[in-house]
């Protein structure tokens, strides 16, 4: 585990005190922790968002999900 000091604001602090979301956490380090965990996963969502919406402007990326799409269609429908 690595070791950081954390300075925040204090209206920030205040802020977490009177909404008691200290209290849902054992320490603060757990809580700044949960915190970043919750901002990293946030931030690969908007990545991968992105990310697709940008494949979803290429051409060839679209020719080969239509391409897969055609592929699999009557897997469904298929015996086992």
């Amino acid at each position: 585990m690595l070791r950081k000091t954390v300075t925040i604001n204090d209206n920030l602090y205040n802020m977490l005190i009177s909404s008691k979301i200290t209290e849902k956490y054992s320490s603060f380090s757990e809580l700044v922790s949960t915190s970043l965990e919750l901002l990293i996963e946030k931030n690969k969502k908007e990545q991968y968002k992105k990310a697709m919406i940008e494949a979803s402007k290429d051409k060839l990326y679209l020719k080969d999900m239509e391409d897969i799409e055609n592929d699999f269609k009557y897997v469904d429908f298929e015996e086992k």
